[in-house]
């Protein structure tokens, strides 16, 4: 029973959560203080160099935390001068002591010959054969790297125009990784230029992983230590590696590398 004059409610207070979708991520550009001009010039005079600035910074940490998160790994290495891949899910079963034991087995082998192991993924190969499948800001990235604007900026750094491609493949050095002295000239790829883009927030040279260049005494003659945001630009044919990543390092060298290639004729 109610008094009178007042009457009873049934209503329910509840509490509804508007949820804010996360702001989209920013469009791939390079930064306005790229320095291109310095660059040509450096390169013009010993065939390599190393740029920093390349993105914005929001641009350079939206490719990491991708890099960092959606990127289906793979571990590459040769065997038998055979390319070979494991993937994500068969490196998690081998379980840690014969992951290491397989580190062991393939450091012997680069004692004697050309050798690498890193872990890396396809992203051009995604680009051009099924990029919907592929992770979307990614793929914008590799949109860009071969657009106008981009193309432009490394015809003007190498100085040569025939530049038509970039290719892309994501890779990360962990402990152990290494890629042995090699100069990237394989008959019919047609490479004018290989690149290295850095997206490891924080290295240090104690860590091991940097890109060196070798001269022909076999002298290291440079070497770039993974600055965050840095692209690193050299003419092929050129006898590089990347050194054997200690277990000092506290994090992954993340990456995207490959070449700037003439069309096939």
């Amino acid at each position: 029973m109610t008094h009178a004059g007042k009457a009873m409610s049934n209503t329910t207070n509840v509490d509804f959560k508007l949820e804010v979708p996360p702001p989209p991520p920013p469009p791939v550009e390079l930064a306005p203080e790229m320095p291109i001009a310095v660059a040509s010039q450096v390169y013009a005079r010993v065939g390599r160099v190393h740029i920093p600035m390349v993105f914005r910074q929001n641009v350079a940490d939206s490719i990491f935390q991708r890099l960092l998160n959606a990127v289906p790994w793979r571990l590459s290495f040769n065997e038998a001068g055979e390319h070979r891949e494991i993937l994500g899910e068969n490196i998690k079963r081998m379980g840690e002591d014969a992951y290491r034991e397989f580190l062991e087995v393939v450091a012997r082998r680069g004692r004697s010959g050309f050798q690498y192991i890193y872990r890396s993924y396809p992203l051009y190969d995604q680009f051009t054969t099924a990029r919907a499948g592929g992770e979307p800001y990614l793929m914008q990235l590799i949109e860009f790297l071969n657009s106008g604007v981009f193309l432009a900026a490394m015809r003007r750094v190498t100085g040569d125009d025939s530049i038509e491609i970039v290719d892309a493949n994501a890779t990360l050095y962990e402990p152990g990784h290494f890629l042995t002295r090699h100069d990237d000239d394989i008959v019919g790829k047609n490479r004018v230029a290989a690149y290295v883009l850095n997206l490891t927030p924080l290295w240090l040279s104690d860590w091991g992983g940097i890109l060196t260049f070798h001269d022909k005494d076999g002298h290291v003659s440079e070497g770039y230590v993974p600055t965050f945001n840095a692209l690193n630009v050299f003419r092929v044919p050129q006898m590089h590696a990347v050194s054997y990543v200690s277990p000092l390092a506290g994090a992954g060298r993340y990456s995207i590398a490959g070449w700037l290639r003439r069309r096939a004729a």
